[in-house]
């Protein structure tokens, strides 16, 4: 986990990053608030000054009659009508923020989103990232608005401050030599805290992550059934209680400091203008100071030091939330590592690969995963790429589907380096299905047009078609609401077999009518009868595409034109299956280990042609 480095003017930079986002996000909601803070600043001020005259008036109208009451009722006015502004001005702050994190949810969430969309796979696999993340998830918008709430009530609450400070030092000067001397070992006490809260917090992410995943092991129905069998519920519990324990007392111990502080800031502050009360007691005594002085100095002494907390609470909550909002920062500003370089669209409706002394490490890794890798697949070809686990068959679908770059060596595709190639444009000329494909929460018409969304998402007909290739019509017809049925878990009313998910998942594969086809074990969920039913038409399926095919089945592997086996990145043999088979290689070696697992599975290219 990395640690939390301190740059200097970050904070600065961040927070006017922030206003620029949401002044771009909601711009007259601002306007508003900021309107709006300036008025409820300068009324606590106003109030005091209105009942100081009030009092005054009403002081003079006893002494000279009831004739002589007109000041009176005008200060009364005068009272009221800013009383009423203060009422409403706090209804109006309060609907507008409510506005805004309305609006910033919207605008902060779809820009994670948007940028989610342009970051290579690389960043969402590097375990250094996963931290970041998380915290980028942590509810940033909300973040963003308690900013502007905090940056707003600490303006609030220092036109408050400075206001009522005026109106006292008009009553006793002496007040400008107390309040300062508290006001600035409160301010530095509370900056040091709010720092010393995002740094915990900060730390959390890996423990937080780890919170979150005995959660889903204790609720997904995708765990819990193993979980219960094995009897890890309680263990599982445990270890969550104590992690959040651990959060409890540390944040216990920083409330206490925070109570403590703040406590001894509170009593010394109110013991020093309570002095000064006592003086301007005294002056009222001896005729130096009015009625009206001592009445509203009490009062408006306890509202400036109530007033100078929220502004410093206010101000280094504020600061607090800066820090926070710098990890959507550094999401945003995150850049693609696989940038294209002349960003081309040629034809690519051949589908010839070629691969030229490839090598490649994972981020984080010390040892790469390939080896100076070459191979080429001519087009419309089928070639099987086999190797025990770990030899990098999936990684160099990876590399050719550009999820990732090659360190060193090159990718074709019909001619064009894929560093060149629109990455857009790429991917719309290749049928792919991976090991972890995707289960969508979806119709089962919405789940085969994502092959191919723009030209199927309307076209039912050439759905059923597809469904058909991989013997999935039937299925979906008699299902309760046909094509429209949702599939799915968590919102939908029905759910399909790990075999006929696979089956949907090459179903969209092949939507796409591309030249390439890219099989990662597309018949690991399959059963031998759907296996060997599947197969035995693939040939059909694939006529005209070329076609990368990763499997450990030998059934599957049989109907390749050639056969590339890899091992420790590297590739060791290459040619047809009774080429290799008479080498007595790597290739042999896996197939009678297979046959003797499995006597007859591995019977070779004719089995798929069986009936």
């Amino acid at each position: 986990m990395a640690e939390t480095r301190w740059r200097p003017g970050a904070p600065l930079r961040t927070a006017l990053w922030a206003v620029r986002r949401i002044r771009a996000a909601s711009p007259g909601l601002l306007i508003g608030l900021a309107g709006l803070t300036l008025v409820q600043g300068l009324l606590p001020a106003g109030l005091a000054l209105a009942l100081r005259g009030l009092i005054d008036a009403a002081v003079a109208a006893i002494d000279a009659g009831a004739a002589s009451a007109t000041e009176l009722y005008v200060w009364l006015g005068i009272a009221f009508s800013l009383a009423a502004a203060d009422a409403l001005s706090s209804l109006a702050v309060a609907y507008m923020n409510r506005r805004m994190v309305d609006e910033l949810n919207i605008e902060v969430t779809g820009d994670i989103l948007d940028h989610a969309q342009i970051l290579d796979l690389a960043f969402f696999e590097d375990p250094l990232r996963q931290d970041l993340i998380t915290r980028t998830q942590s509810n940033t918008a909300l973040h963003l608005q308690t900013f502007v709430a905090e940056s707003l009530a600490a303006v609030r609450n220092l036109l408050s401050a400075a206001s009522l400070l005026a109106v006292l030092v008009l009553i006793d000067p002496l007040v400008l030599v107390v309040v300062p001397p508290f006001a600035i070992p409160f301010l530095y006490f509370q900056a040091k805290l709010a720092r010393q809260r995002f740094t915990e917090e900060h730390q959390r992410a890996e423990k937080r992550r780890w919170t979150s995943y005995f959660v889903s092991k204790l609720t997904s129905s995708d765990s819990v059934a193993e979980v219960r069998l094995l009897g890890l519920g309680p263990l599982l519990a445990q270890r969550f209680r104590t992690l959040l324990s651990e959060f409890r007392d540390r944040d216990r111990q920083l409330h206490l400091r925070n109570f403590r502080g703040t406590a001894v800031a509170a009593l010394l502050t109110i013991a020093a203008l309570y002095a000064i009360f006592v003086r301007v007691a005294l002056r009222t005594l001896t005729g130096t100071a009015s009625l009206g002085d001592l009445a509203i100095f009490g009062g408006a002494a306890v509202r400036l030091r109530l007033a100078l907390n929220e502004a410093i609470r206010s101000g280094t909550g504020a600061f607090e939330r800066v820090l926070f909002v710098e990890n959507l920062r550094e999401f945003l500003g995150a850049p693609p590592r696989l940038a294209s370089r002349a960003m081309l669209r040629p034809p690519l409706d051949r589908g010839e690969i070629r691969i030229e002394d490839v090598t490649f490490t994972y981020p984080g890794a010390t040892e790469p995963v390939l080896r100076g890798v070459s191979l080429t697949i001519e087009a419309g070809k089928t070639v099987a790429l086999v190797g025990e686990n770990g030899a990098g068959k999936s990684t160099l679908v990876k590399l050719i589907a550009r999820l990732y770059d090659p360190d060193d060596g090159r990718i074709l595709l019909d001619g064009a380096d894929l560093r060149d190639i629109d990455p857009a444009h790429l991917h719309r000329h290749m049928g792919l299905v991976l090991q972890s494909f995707g289960r969508y929460e979806a119709s089962v018409a919405e789940n085969l047009a994502y092959g191919d969304w723009p030209r199927l998402r309307d076209d039912r007909a050439a759905i059923r078609q597809l469904a058909a290739k991989v013997q999935l019509d039937e299925r979906f017809t008699a299902m309760a609401d046909g094509y429209d049925t949702h599939l799915g878990r968590s919102f939908g009313q029905a759910t399909l077999s790990g075999g006929e998910w696979q089956r949907l998942a090459v179903a969209r594969a092949l939507a796409r009518n591309a030249s390439l086809l890219i099989l990662d074990e597309p018949t690991a969920s399959f059963d031998a009868r759907t296996e060997h039913d599947l197969f035995v038409r693939f040939k059909e399926l694939s006529r005209g595409r070329t076609t990368l095919l990763i499997s450990h089945r030998f059934t599957t592997i049989g109907m390749a034109d050639r056969i590339a086996v890899l091992d420790g990145g590297r590739i060791v043999e290459s040619g047809s299956h009774d080429d290799l088979l008479a080498r007595r290689g790597a290739y042999a070696s896996l197939y009678e280990l297979y046959e003797r697992l499995i006597p007859g599975a591995a019977a070779g290219p004719g089995s798929l042609s069986s009936p």
